[in-house]
């Protein structure tokens, strides 16, 4: 049997927690129950997801459609688009049956990549073997999700990048509906697909739309400061998200900048957190006088998520007084005030 392999490239960076990893998980779950109610795709359709964070991994091998379950996705820091795409090939290589002059091979696999950040590593080698090995004979479709996504990064490996703007719950759904309808057209189409083209469904213009512009990626997500601690009784961690406020001053007349991010959330974790992070030192920082808001300990209820031990570590406690950090395992003792802000490690988002 000719199998026609789908393959989900998922971002699940720090950038993603809440409401994005919530709605990500929902909308695999949407997809592969809108998927088997059609006999075309049930025949040929095959799944496999692939988180990528700082690190890749595999989440569920290529299924064929009838057997393939959601699994669980997980959290890590860092947004390597890179890494990601290098274990995508990879898998692609393991996995896909090419044709010879005996046999013929799998239908040409097809790839939803969905990411919602700036990549914080280095493509350049990913797109130079993307393009050299596999553009010609797989297909990559590309969905920049929210404002903050780099498609410049992702119009280097594909045409078909488009960006979404999914405001609400049912926006998402719309948007999962889409990718359904896509793979389904893509299932009923297999029998020509001579020409190299992916069978999209037709786009939902009010939160879709096909990207052709150009930006510049950094090696961190400036418009996000992403900062993790780890509980103090539970030693899980945790991160707390920042989103960059767009103010009315004019920065340019006063010839400074001014970068203030107001909370968004903050985010239970867990032990799995550092398998998909991205093992490299960061050094930049933010200024916790930058930062608006503080939280209390998503794990054990401590009222101040946002206290730093001497060792560099962010940790929660529950006021002044004697803590032990949950990194380092030193004593420690703080003690209240208004004092100047201090300098923080920020993730990579």
């Amino acid at each position: 049997m000719r199998r026609l392999p789908i393959f989900l490239l998922l971002d699940v960076s720090e950038s993603m927690a809440g409401d994005g990893l919530r709605q990500l998980q929902q909308g695999i779950e949407r997809l592969v129950a809108g998927l088997r109610r059609d006999p075309h795709a049930l025949e040929s359709v095959f799944l496999s997801a692939i988180a990528f964070a700082g690190r890749a991994r595999t989440l569920a091998p290529l299924t064929e459609l009838a057997s393939f379950y959601p699994p669980r996705l997980p959290l890590g820091s860092g947004t390597s688009l890179g890494a990601g795409m290098g274990h995508l090939m990879d898998e692609i290589d393991r996995n896909v049956v090419g044709s010879t002059p005996e046999r013929k091979g799998d239908w040409r696999p097809v790839v939803y990549l969905m990411t919602d950040g700036k990549p914080t590593d280095d493509i350049d080698a990913a797109v130079a073997r993307w393009q050299a090995q596999y553009a010609a004979r797989v297909t990559l479709v590309a969905i920049a999700i929210g404002a903050h996504a780099s498609t410049s990064a992702l119009l280097r490996f594909t045409e078909n990048v488009l960006a979404l703007d999914a405001t609400t719950e049912q926006d998402f759904k719309r948007f999962v509906d889409w990718v359904t309808m896509s793979v389904v057209a893509q299932s009923r189409a297999v029998s020509d697909t001579s020409g190299g083209r992916v069978s999209l469904a037709k786009l939902d213009n009010d939160i879709m739309a096909k990207i052709g512009d150009m930006a510049q990626a950094t090696t961190v997500d400036e418009d996000l400061v992403v900062v993790t601690g780890r509980c103090q009784n539970l030693r899980l961690p945790y991160l707390m998200k920042y989103e960059k406020v767009r103010h009315g001053l004019d920065e340019q007349a006063l010839n400074m900048r001014v970068d203030l991010y107001h909370l968004r959330g903050v985010f239970a974790l867990e032990a799995d957190y550092d398998e998909l992070s991205d093992p490299r030192a960061i050094a930049r920082t933010v200024n916790t006088d930058a930062l608006i808001g503080s939280p209390g300990c998503p794990h054990c209820g401590n009222p101040i998520a946002f206290a730093m031990c001497s060792c560099g570590a962010l940790m929660c406690i529950k006021g002044d007084g004697p803590a032990t950090c949950p990194t380092c395992h030193n004593p420690c003792n703080f003690v209240g005030g208004d004092g100047p802000g201090f300098d923080v490690a920020r993730a990579r988002g």
